[in-house]
């Protein structure tokens, strides 16, 4: 990384755990603890989301897909197997949907800072 002037600095508070992963990266890399933040700020990519409106409608499709399958497991324990059969066609089909739409959930943030080549 080039020298320059640098006049603003950053206090960060971590856990033992994350300073020993902190630790453990920078070393590795061989590059200042400076040179490692920036570079990491340089590559990274932060998506924001906002999770409590979009996902709620989906937690409550994955309720009831927990619900059916604990009918089919209760149908196969009385050995209603044909039910059983018919059901989990079902049960693939609504979760296929669920994934399609968690899928596009994580594809558009409501605010996406993309990583940068260089300052």
């Amino acid at each position: 990384m080039p020298n320059r002037k640098r006049n603003h600095s950053i206090c960060l508070k971590l856990t033992d755990k994350e300073y020993d992963l902190w630790t453990a990266k920078q070393t590795a890399s061989g590059l200042s603890k400076t040179d490692f933040l920036i570079r990491a700020i340089i590559r990274a990519e932060v998506r924001i989301y906002s999770i409590q409106e979009s996902i709620a409608p989906l937690v409550h499709e994955v309720r009831k897909i927990g619900t059916n399958l604990n009918q089919l497991a209760y149908f196969s324990n009385i050995g209603q197997d044909e039910r059983v059969r018919a059901e989990i066609g079902a049960i693939r089909r609504a979760n296929d949907v669920v994934m399609g739409e968690i899928s596009d959930f994580l594809d558009k943030p409501e605010f996406k800072v993309n990583a940068i080549t260089e300052l």
